[in-house]
C-alpha cells in the first residue's frame, strides 16, 4: 500500500510541473533566402530544383552601413540569412554578384514588408517579437525566378526561394 502512495505522490508532483508552458521560442528576426536552379537532365528532359552556389561581391541591408557580407576567396553561398529591423516595417537588401573571374554580372534587389506582433508565452518567459506577413513589394526579378515559401519568420525556415 505504501507503495501505491509513493508512485500516485511521483506522479502527482510530476504533473504539476507541466502547468507552466516551455519558453521554447521559434521565433526569427532574419529572413532566410535560399538560391536554386532548375537543371533539365538531357536524356530525360526531367527538370529537377537543386541548391545553387553564388559568389557575392556584397550583399547591402538597408539600415546598415557597411556590407553584410563581403567578397572572401573561394566563399559560395547556397542560402544567405539577413536581419530585419524590428523599428521598420520594410527592408532592401542589394545582391552584388561576382563572376569567377571577379567581375560583378549582376546587382540584384529585393524589398519585403512585413508586421510584427509581440507574444507573451508565459510570465517569466517575457515577450517575443514574432514577424509575419511578409511580402515581396519590389524586386528586379521576374516573377518566375522567385518563390515566396513561407510568410512567417522562424528558426531554420526558408522564406524565399531565388532561382538563377
Amino acid at each position: 500500500m505504501a507503495r501505491i502512495l509513493f508512485f500516485l505522490l511521483v506522479v502527482l508532483m510530476g504533473a504539476s510541473c507541466f502547468n507552466e508552458p516551455d519558453c521554447l521560442i521559434n521565433a526569427s528576426t532574419a529572413i532566410k533566402i535560399d538560391f536554386r536552379q532548375t537543371k533539365t537532365n538531357p536524356t530525360t528532359q526531367v527538370r529537377t530544383v537543386v541548391d545553387s552556389a553564388l559568389v557575392f561581391n556584397s550583399v547591402i541591408v538597408s539600415g546598415i552601413d557597411t556590407a553584410y557580407i563581403k567578397y572572401k576567396l573561394g566563399q559560395t553561398f547556397s542560402s544567405v540569412t539577413l536581419p530585419v529591423d524590428p523599428r521598420v516595417k520594410t527592408m532592401k537588401y542589394v545582391f552584388n554578384i561576382r563572376s569567377t573571374s571577379g567581375v560583378i554580372t549582376r546587382k540584384d534587389s529585393i524589398v519585403f514588408n512585413y508586421a510584427s506582433e509581440s507574444v507573451v508565452i508565459a510570465p517569466r518567459c517575457g515577450a517575443y517579437t514574432y514577424f509575419l506577413d511578409l511580402k515581396i513589394s519590389k524586386t528586379n526579378y521576374d516573377s518566375t525566378k522567385y518563390k515566396l515559401v513561407s510568410n512567417r519568420l522562424l528558426k531554420g525556415i526558408t522564406n524565399v526561394q531565388v532561382f538563377f
